[in-house]
Parts: C-alpha cells; structure tokens; sequence
C-alpha cells in the first residue's frame, strides 16, 4: 500500500481560518454573498431531489443514508478509514477516495485539516463506525473561493460520506500482528512489542552500552520510512524511547523487529521526510539488529 497521507494533498482546505459559518464578520462582502448563493443552490438541489435533510449549528447540511447507533464513535488520534466521493451540485465527480487500485483513505482523525475538509471532518466528528452520510458543503467548508482543477471558485460541494472503521493504535499492533503471524517475544505494559528473528545467548545490553546498530524503519504498512547504521549509546537521549527500549532489550548479534505505538515515539508530531512522512499517532516497527 502507498502511503495514504500523500493520496490527498488537493483536500488541505484552503480556508483554515474559516470553517465555521457562523463566523461571516470576517468573510469579505464578495465571501459573503456567494456564501448566501451557495446555500440557496444547496436548499433548490435539495428540494429538487425531495430530500430530508437536517442544518446543523454549523451551516452544514447532511442527511444520513444509513445509521449505525451502535457503532463505535471515533478518538482523537485513531486511524479512521473511510470512503467518499465529491461532486459539484451539476452532477460532475471532482474528487475520490478511490483510485485506480482502489486503495483505502486513512488518516489521523480530529488531528486538523490536513488529510480532510473542513465538512468532512465536522461530518465524521457526528458519525458513528458503519455510517453512511451525505453532506452539503458550502464553499468555506470545501475548496474555498480558488478555483483548482475542474472545482470553480465558491464551488457548493455535495460528498457522500462512509466511515469504514476506527481503530486505535493498540488495534493496529495487534492487526499487524495478526497479518504477519508473528511470534511476539516480549510485549510491554506500554505495548513495546519485541519479535526475535534470529537466537543469540548471553545478557542483554541495558543501559550505557555504546553499540552500532543496523535498523530498518517503516509504517504498519510496511511503507519503508529510513534505512541506516548508526552508533547510539543506550539510554540516553538523541532517540525516541521505544527504540532505545528495544535496543536494551537486545544482544549483540541479535536481529529483531520492535512494534511499539506513537507514545514511544513522535506522538502527536507530523515527521516530514524527503519523500514519505510519518502521521501524528503513528505505531512503528523497525527492524534492528545490534552489529
């Protein structure tokens, strides 16, 4: 899989400062009067079509397709997966979570406008694992007053929404996991996840050992982040935790994968990188073996 939070770069709202409606004092008279034309054309669009629809606080309009009151509602920093498609009110497709591989669109959730609009993310803050949504979004809380593409300026969009599944970093361990049929050797209280690929005898570093280390960093996904040796001196700092941890759980010789989520590691950051980056509330795995 190709790393989903470079699929979607034209859906960076471009209104970051706007997404409430309500706030129109700020909006300039030319803003604000297509901000009144686009919700007139999404109430014709919706009579026309003898829709019910509910406006929220927001300005937003949605209707909800199909309801699911037992599922699970989303968390900040969960992967969400979901599915949508975007059209303008003449019927004409601007935007897709599909591609021609049909991968799936995971992003971060409630970690700002980075992977969705503006509408997209109030939408899914209501929405519940199994839902289906379609929502009306006026310009603020879609593509903003720039045309781009084959999206005009002050486009009203209508995008059907379904949230896929939500999973928690804990989850995705354990589905990676699963999907490797790994043995684990070790697991933490925190979820540090040790699987020893090779056995060597003897004790283990600890703290205060200088070593070089050969290690291998991806994704869950098995996206390849960074490869290198380096000398590191165990526990101390100039690493994040969970691989530190893991090489003092180590002998020289030894190769093993470490599976540990973003607590031990970035957190909450965005690690940019020259061709792929790491989301907030990422889990990693690394493949390591001291030399």
């Amino acid at each position: 899989m190709k790393s989903n939070f470079l699929k979607l770069g034209m859906l960076i709202a471009v209104v970051m400062g706007m997404g409430m409606v309500g706030c129109t004092k700020s909006i300039e008279n030319n803003d604000e009067e297509k901000l009144v034309e686009n919700e007139q054309q999404i109430e014709k669009y919706i009579a026309d079509s003898a829709m019910v629809a509910t406006r929220d606080s927001s300005g937003l309009y949605y209707v909800v397709r199909k309801a699911n009151p037992t599922g699970k509602t989303p968390k900040k920093g969960e992967q969400v997966h979901i599915k949508f498609e975007g059209y303008l009110l003449n019927g004409t497709k601007v935007v897709s979570s599909t591609n021609d591989k049909n991968l799936a669109f995971l992003y971060p959730f409630g970690t700002g406008l980075g992977y969705v609009l503006v509408g997209m993310e109030l939408s899914i803050n209501r929405m519940r694992v199994g839902e289906v949504n379609t929502i009306f979004m006026s310009f603020p809380f879609a593509f903003g007053s720039y045309g781009q593409g084959n999206i005009p300026a002050y486009s009203p969009i209508k995008m059907n929404i379904e949230l896929v599944s939500s999973r928690t970093e804990v989850e995705q361990i354990d589905d990676f996991i699963a999907k490797k049929q790994f043995t684990v050797s070790e697991r933490t209280t925190d979820n540090l996840v040790i699987i020893r690929t090779n056995t060597v005898t003897g004790d283990t570093l600890g703290a205060g050992k200088s070593v070089n280390v050969k290690y291998t960093l991806k994704l869950l996904d098995d996206t390849k982040v960074e490869e290198s040796t380096r000398s590191v001196t165990t526990g101390t700092s100039g690493t994040i935790a969970g691989f530190d941890r893991a090489i003092r759980k180590m002998r020289k010789g030894e190769k093993i994968i470490a599976v540990f989520p973003s607590g031990l590691g970035y957190g909450s950051q965005r690690i940019t990188g020259s061709s792929v980056s790491i989301q907030p509330y990422s889990p990693l795995q690394f493949e390591l073996e001291v030399l």
